[in-house]
């Protein structure tokens, strides 16, 4: 029955759909949208990607277009680039024994759209829409379960997980991004077949916690993993299944732009550890192969967040010098936009603190918009100065002496003039 969904597919998308459903069409080959797309125009969103299956082999894709890439042939899966946007096209296909828990031993080509819909994870994801006629075609009463808001397997749930064991990690992420819950019998079924997750790569498991943190919730999936004891399966020396976030880190969590992924995986990982020295934190990230940027961000912003669990420091002296010249090395290591790191802080103070600490981070903010100095390379001096005007001094106390006249900036700004770092250094180096 025509339901009009291909109308709210935006161009050039649905120019090029169109092109790809005519051009199998004429080849005397099925095509239909499916999947995610699907789901998410049932759901009134605007899909980020688009899927085709196809009647047609990987074979016959590639002699119909282009610019084809081969991004899983032995699957039936091959990617046609127009206009550089990639569209996935794969062939119907039956799934034949899993024996790895991830992947099927071999697949069958040549079978039915329904054949091929039955195979996939969930039902709200087993829709497909004829882009010719604008039907809907929904044989596992997918649309059902959305307006309901429920993740459920097609079929027997420990069956489908059994096959692959990313799949429950997939309802957790799902359940975080949609704002679904796992239906009983499904959410039954992660814990009985946890063997089966253990599997998986610890690439694939990081893909999904990343691809939660753009969802609106993240704390769902982190609360799902932890409750599940999925985390605990790949990391059983750091995890037990009893760790319990506090309420206040996960609505941080929830709260922090999605700007910075590396700053949500530092609120991710404190809501986790809170108490944890950073670097049995950057060992666990390390196992979960995080990138070592992602690691760097969110290393820094776990220990801004242990940080301001302890006594706040007052003075401008200690602002500047404990909470300001921190930020100011890692944005400029990172060549990061300021406004993004304190919309960041601004979010974490706000929800892990209380009205003292938000009063506190408006004055430290105040003094940061005033511009003092607060790296060595914003100091009115160098070592090339200092060598000049100092010959005698060792070369392997040129540090010193400008981490000397950094301390004498951070207490008072206006010391950054030449003259004056010259006057304290000579001071300094009478010392000696």
């Amino acid at each position: 029955m025509p339901v009009g969904l291909s109308q709210f597919i935006p161009e050039p998308f649905r120019s090029h759909l169109q092109v790809l459903h005519k051009t199998l069409k004429n080849a005397n080959f099925e095509s239909y949208l499916v999947g995610g797309s699907v789901r998410d125009l049932c759901m009134g969103k605007i899909p980020k990607e688009y899927d085709l299956t196809t009647s047609a082999k990987p074979e016959d894709v590639k002699k119909l277009f282009r610019h084809v890439i081969e991004t899983g042939i032995q699957h039936g899966t091959v990617t046609v680039v127009m206009d550089k946007v990639n569209y996935e096209i794969t062939t119907f296909r039956l799934d034949k024994d899993y024996t790895d828990g991830r992947r099927p031993d071999h697949v069958e080509f040549g079978t039915s759209l329904s054949e091929d819909l039955k195979r996939r994870d969930f039902t709200m994801n087993a829709l497909a829409l004829n882009l010719e006629t604008d039907e809907l075609i929904d044989e596992q009463e997918g649309q059902i379960d959305i307006q309901k808001k429920i993740i459920r397997t097609i079929g027997d749930p420990i069956k489908r997980f059994s096959e692959d064991g990313l799949r429950p990690v997939r309802a957790m992420r799902f359940a975080s991004v949609l704002g679904f819950s796992i239906e009983p019998n499904t959410k039954k079924a992660i814990a009985i077949t946890k063997q089966i997750t253990a599997k998986i790569s610890v690439e694939r498991l990081q893909e999904e916690i990343i691809k939660s943190f753009l969802g609106p919730k993240p704390s769902e999936m982190l609360k799902l993993l932890l409750e599940e004891g999925t985390l605990s399966l790949f990391f059983p020396g750091i995890l037990s299944e009893n760790i319990s976030p506090q309420n206040k880190s996960l609505l941080a969590l929830d709260s922090v732009s999605k700007e910075n992924t590396g700053f949500i995986l530092g609120i991710w990982i404190y809501a986790i550890f809170p108490e944890t020295d950073p670097s049995e934190c950057e060992d666990f990230l390390k196992k979960l192969k995080f990138s070592n940027q992602m690691i760097k961000d969110a290393l820094f912003f776990f220990s801004i967040c242990v940080d301001l669990a302890k006594p706040l420091p007052y003075g401008e002296y200690e602002i500047r010098k404990q909470f300001l010249a921190p930020i100011a090395k890692h944005i400029s290591t990172r060549k990061m936009e300021p406004n993004e790191m304190f919309s960041g802080l601004k979010v974490v103070i706000t929800k892990l603190n209380d009205k003292e600490a938000v009063q506190w981070f408006e004055k430290s903010f105040n003094v940061w918009q005033s511009k003092p100095p607060l790296l060595l390379s914003e100091l009115a001096i160098n070592g090339k100065d200092i060598e000049s005007r100092f010959p005698e001094l060792p070369k392997q106390k040129f540090g010193v002496l400008l981490q000397f006249l950094l301390e004498t900036v951070w207490k008072d700004p206006t010391n950054n003039q030449f003259a004056n770092l010259l006057e304290h250094s000579a001071q300094f180096i009478s010392k000696l």
